[in-house]
């Protein structure tokens, strides 16, 4: 029987390079104090390790699909309110172009965050 703060992944651990990509956009969120997120191809570029942009749009599109896995989230507390049942998952994005900068927009969801932190056994993404 499945503990109520037990979660249910509905794929397995992501890449090491997903893990990677969500280990910056989380220590971002940290830094910014802002769920809301802004980040530069350039910078997904040395991240790779790729300068082909079109390629690290790719490769970034594909990550971003891999870390948006949802979890459930069975009886918990966010800001007070119960929540019986829920599908949360990390971030929403979408890419942008101003001029010839492009970058990606992130809302992350902190109720994601919240629910990985109480979570009894080993996170989906395990922050490093």
């Amino acid at each position: 029987m499945m503990n109520k703060r037990e979660k249910r992944v509905l794929c397995q651990r992501p890449s090491e390079r997903a893990v990677r990509l969500a280990n910056d956009i989380y220590y971002t969120y940290l830094q910014e104090e802002s769920p809301e997120i802004r980040i530069s191809v350039a910078r997904l570029c040395e991240i790779f390790g790729d300068h082909d942009v079109t390629q690290v749009k790719i490769h970034a599109a594909k990550i971003f699909e891999e870390l948006n896995e949802p979890i459930v989230i069975e009886d918990f507390h966010y800001y007070g309110k119960k929540i019986e049942w829920q599908m949360a998952h990390f971030f929403d994005y979408h890419f942008c172009c101003e001029g010839e900068r492009d970058y990606i927009d992130l809302e992350i969801h902190e109720i994601y965050l919240d629910a990985l932190k109480s979570l009894d056994d080993e996170p989906y993404i395990n922050f490093q």
